[in-house]
């Protein structure tokens, strides 16, 4: 069986290397690129599975390289990799198409199950950063005012999308994000009010007045 092939881009020799110790045995560490300004051009000729980014990388941010990979290899996953536990860098990054965004103080277990979702197609931020944003209340809990002010402005934008019966890759192509991202916010919408299907978006849209009849 094929080992998913793996760039890692991180700068600081010691991470680098205790990153390719964990992740070898499972994958095949083709490339590790200690500079912003190299991570797409090793991508073009090396063709890895997915790439694994450091956020804070000299002579580029791995912002800035994750969104000209995005636009130039939207085949090729990445997941961000980050001291940064701010809620903001994550939504940023998956806004600019990122399937993932682990802090670096995260466990083995985690990174390896963020990468596996990434190379699935699918979005993982790791859950300390999502129960940041949300808070401690449980969604099912909140009342209907507070569950829409706990919304974010993009995501009420998404979910009058939604409920106006757009396509996720619509709202994508509309609003100029990845397709993942609008999935990414759809779930933490859903996460937000407690509710678990396309058509109660469109009930609690209309019941609230975000969207007319």
């Amino acid at each position: 069986m094929m080992r998913p092939r793996l760039i890692i881009a991180e700068d600081h020799a010691l991470v680098a290397a205790g990153l390719r110790a964990m992740l070898e045995p499972a994958h095949e560490v083709v490339e590790i690129v200690a500079n912003g300004l190299d991570v797409v051009a090793v991508v073009e000729r090396l063709r890895p599975d997915l790439v694994l980014l450091d956020i804070s990388l000299p002579g580029r941010s791995g912002m800035e390289v994750g969104r000209e990979l995005a636009e130039l290899k939207p085949k090729v996953p990445f997941v961000m990799l980050t001291m940064h536990a701010d809620p903001i860098y994550a939504d940023e990054a998956i806004a600019l198409g990122a399937s993932g965004f682990v802090l670096k103080m995260a466990g083995p277990e985690e990174l390896r199950f963020a990468i596996a979702q990434a190379l699935e197609g699918k979005v993982y931020v790791t859950p300390r950063l999502v129960a940041a944003a949300e808070g401690d209340t449980a969604p099912a809990s909140l009342d209907a005012d507070s569950s829409v002010a706990a919304l974010t402005s993009r995501q009420q934008q998404i979910l009058r999308l939604i409920a106006k019966g757009w396509s996720l890759k619509d709202i994508a192509d509309d609003l100029g994000i990845h397709v993942r991202s609008v999935e990414f916010h759809r779930n933490r919408i859903r996460q937000t009010l407690g509710l678990t299907s396309t058509a109660a978006l469109v009930r609690y849209a209309l019941a609230h007045g975000l969207v007319k009849r």
